[in-house]
């Protein structure tokens, strides 16, 4: 029903107005998507460096597009009801402003995020949250922010944490057990070493690419050095209140036939000690070079659970990927299409008042700060991505009793004794920065939460 709704605002002359703080790729698409689109409109981008944002209105709309430079929140306001496209350089002009429907948070930054979004609810906008790294690290407060002023606070469709939660919900509806839900990954041996300096090499990036789609390095070596796999799994534990089998998950090299075969427990002939977890699916073989022949590559999984015969029959008959003992099955989808589906959760929340999917109020998995090397007393760490530390996810009670450093409040903190490569770090190791914003927000979760 959203095609009809969005013609019918389109119709109305009152189209679904949409801020972006921060264009990089994913922004920059988002402008592109919904310029092709009936009822809606981006009217507001925020980018400390507003010639992103006018370039994804060029992009989008061609170099004869009419884009206005704006400094104050009257003046951004005075655009909006206008139905100017406007840029700011301060996030929180579009967070804060009246006359938007939602505010797309896609920093990619914890802090900025964090910011950002607190903002956003507080001003009482619906607020899609891109930025998965701040959601892992204090989603569940801003959950509680979001239903205290009676918004929206989402993860978004296009982005495997949405994507997954659809099916999630999908089987959820029709009263499967969910045994096991994540995504895909490409995880090759050399890869958990890497670093910004060799994104462009390692994805074949050429100097014109990292300019026009505005490519963020640590970012994209987060993809590869297996960081953001560990976090997004992450952010669909806390959706659906499963937690990871193990620190990091087992990852197990697979085929998309094999997924099921796995995420089944030991006594199943698979991995898992337990039902309801996160997992991920390398499709790099064990050698850690190779490409599997039939692997799920990036897109997304459910292993759903059965224990009816007729319905086992049936599944079996469509030809789903069976495990467990023939009462575990696979649902998957095989892509995920970023900022080309991420309309889909604006639209849900600005004419439904619904997420795609929010994190619980109590989280169930947190992304812990494990040291990508060795590393020395009086280094100060640099977050995911980075060359100090990558990310791995742990059960959210594993992590409070041993208090280990959420990998989001790793960046400028510095070591305060040595750390040996594949330790996990803790909260004692660490001076933090204490003026940090996230920081506060997380010592408030968790004073709520525990």
């Amino acid at each position: 029903m959203l095609s009809a709704l969005l013609t019918e605002r389109e119709k109305d002359g009152k189209p679904i107005r949409v801020g972006i703080i921060g264009t990089g790729k994913f922004g920059g698409g988002l402008v592109t998507q919904i310029s092709r689109m009936k009822g809606m409109v981006v009217s507001a981008i925020a980018d400390i460096k507003p010639e992103n944002a006018e370039y994804a209105y060029t992009a989008a709309y061609g170099d004869d597009v009419t884009v206005s430079r704006v400094d104050s929140a009257q003046a951004l306001e005075q655009a909006i009801h206008a139905g100017q496209f406007a840029v700011v350089e301060d996030g929180l002009l579009v967070a804060r402003a009246a006359g938007l429907d939602v505010v797309v948070e896609a920093t990619g930054l914890t802090e900025v995020g964090a910011q950002m979004a607190s903002a956003t609810l507080e001003a009482g906008n619906h607020l899609v949250m891109v930025n998965v790294e701040t959601d892992v690290t204090v989603g569940a407060m801003l959950r509680r922010k979001a239903d205290s002023a009676g918004v929206v606070y989402s993860l978004v469709d296009g982005d495997q944490p949405g994507v997954t939660m659809n099916i999630v919900e999908w089987a959820w509806s029709l009263g499967f057990e969910i045994v096991a839900a994540g995504r895909g990954t490409e995880l090759f041996a050399s890869d958990p070493a890497g670093t910004p300096d060799n994104v462009p090499e390692r994805y074949g990036f050429d100097p014109q690419t990292l300019e026009r789609r505005r490519i963020n390095l640590k970012m994209y070596n987060s993809f590869r050095d297996g960081t953001k796999a560990q976090v997004e799994a992450t952010a669909i534990a806390n959706m659906v209140g499963l937690v990871p089998d193990i620190r990091g998950m087992h990852e197990p090299s697979c085929n998309l036939a094999d997924i099921p075969k796995q995420c089944s427990l030991v006594a199943e002939g698979g991995l898992l000690s337990r039902h309801g977890v996160i997992e991920l699916a390398n499709s790099v073989a064990e050698d850690g070079v190779t490409m599997l022949d039939n692997p799920l590559r990036m897109g997304v999984f459910v292993v759903i659970r059965t224990e009816h015969p007729f319905i086992m029959e049936d599944l079996t008959n469509y030809h789903c990927y069976p495990g467990g003992d023939g009462k575990n099955f696979l649902l998957y989808r095989p892509y995920h299409l970023v900022a080309v589906e991420a309309p889909i959760t604006i639209a849900r929340a600005a004419l439904y008042g619904l997420p795609t999917g929010a994190p619980k109020i109590i989280p169930s998995a947190d992304v812990v700060t494990v040291a990508k090397r060795g590393l020395k007393a009086g280094e100060t760490l640099d977050g995911g991505g980075g060359y100090t530390v990558i990310g791995q996810s742990e059960k959210a009670t594993v992590a409070r009793d041993e208090r280990l450093l959420p990998l989001g409040l790793s960046d400028g903190a510095v070591l305060k004794r040595d750390v040996a490569p594949g330790e996990a770090i803790g909260y004692d190791g660490v001076e933090l920065v204490e003026d940090s914003f996230v920081l506060q927000l997380r010592r408030e979760q968790d004073e709520v939460v525990w």
